[in-house]
């Protein structure tokens, strides 16, 4: 028989009775690859951050989860277009030390001697963050994580589990540790991090710092959709905040109990802009205001630090695309709702002059009115 048939003959019996499988290889493993008869295809190959070995003639070889015999296997069924009956084998020189991410992210992190839960949690960032360009860089390149960044996270860090040795050692609260200031357990290489996504995601739309997805718990309040997103902006309404669950809409002031509430049963929240308005004429503070809490010519005035003494309630006018319509506020003392009207975003509102009679107590007057009516 040739000899060199004899020795392809023994290249596949060392490969297939070679020592017991190791566990799946990860990012930063060194490997050796042998091509029998091939030296120009023999040598030294890592596995890269995505799980890739890369040599020549078959490119890139994705090998996530697998060992080196399944490794030799996949090779040399690659390298048969090339290679006339190859011989593959596949050695792990050297394995990185890593922890173990299970669920959330997924994937591998490089251990670091003596490294904490929480600071591990820390240079996994970027991975947890689905808006990673709002995590401030700290000295020498790291990432730098606050309190504010782990509540964005899509992952639950709340709840994370560590795994040594197929033994749970506890659940940790990665949150309240970053509050605290304190680091939780050590790890060690091998340990692995269990984590779960949060189960319930609000699109936060309209006047918030940074509009985007908000991910939730299932005890988590609504009003945390609004801390990740930053919150309202300066120029938000605070009374008009639409809320909208399986088709419904619903609108809520900030203050309303509701936000308190578990936010799993909500799809969406849109901000919208405070209505801007030009109010001129006998009030304390002619000029633009923002209506924050509510649209309406009561509020308006309000705003603008009511009338003065001499304004003539029973005719302010109100002029919206060119046209002027007039109202006496005086009549919602009565109930007459009629003389309260909705004001648009560039509506202008004027108060003029009237009889020598106090326009602040009735005005007074009008806003207690109004406060009950709000109560019944």
């Amino acid at each position: 028989m040739p000899s060199r048939v004899i020795f392809s003959i023994m290249a596949l019996l060392i490969i297939c009775t070679a020592s017991p499988a190791i566990a799946a290889v990860h990012p930063g493993d060194e490997l050796f690859v042998t091509v029998y008869y091939h030296p120009e295809l023999t040598g030294p190959i890592s596995v890269d951050s995505t799980n890739h070995i890369s040599m020549p003639l078959v490119g890139a070889v994705d090998v996530r989860g697998l060992e080196t015999k399944q490794i030799a296997a996949k090779l040399q069924e690659s390298l048969r277009a090339y290679v006339v009956k190859p011989a593959v084998a596949v050695q792990l020189k050297t394995q990185l030390p890593v922890v173990f991410i299970s669920g959330g992210p997924g994937g591998t992190l490089k251990y670091e001697p003596g490294e904490t839960l929480a600071a591990a949690l820390g240079t996994l960032a970027p991975r947890l963050l689905d808006v990673t360009k709002d995590v401030a860089v700290g000295a020498g390149g790291a990432q730098a994580v606050s309190f504010i960044d782990l509540q964005r996270a899509r992952v639950d860090l709340r709840h994370v589990g560590l795994v040594r040795d197929e033994k749970i050692l506890g659940t940790f609260d990665v949150v309240e540790l970053f509050a605290r200031g304190t680091g939780g357990p050590e790890l060690q290489a091998g340990d692995t991090l269990t984590m779960s996504n949060k189960p319930h995601v609000v699109r936060v739309s309209g006047d918030v710092a940074r509009p985007g997805v908000a991910f939730l718990s299932e005890d988590e309040p609504l009003t945390d959709a609004l801390s990740q997103v930053g919150g309202l902006s300066p120029t938000s309404s605070t009374g008009l905040i639409q809320l909208k669950a399986g088709g419904s809409v619903q609108t809520i002031s900030q203050g309303d109990p509701r936000w308190n509430a578990p936010a799993n049963t909500i799809d969406s929240i849109v901000v919208p802009v405070a209505a801007r308005v030009n109010i001129v004429g006998l009030v304390e503070k002619p000029g633009p205001i923002a209506l924050k809490t509510d649209n309406t010519l009561l509020s308006a005035m309000y705003e603008a630090g009511g009338p003065t003494n001499w304004a003539d309630l029973r005719n302010v006018q109100v002029i919206q695309n060119g046209a002027r319509s007039s109202y006496d506020v005086t009549r919602l003392v009565h109930g007459d709702m009629t003389q309260n009207p909705q004001l648009h975003d560039g509506d202008l509102v004027f108060v003029p002059e009237g009889h020598k009679v106090s326009a602040v107590s009735v005005f007074q007057n009008l806003l207690s009115a109004a406060l009950l009516f709000k109560l019944r």
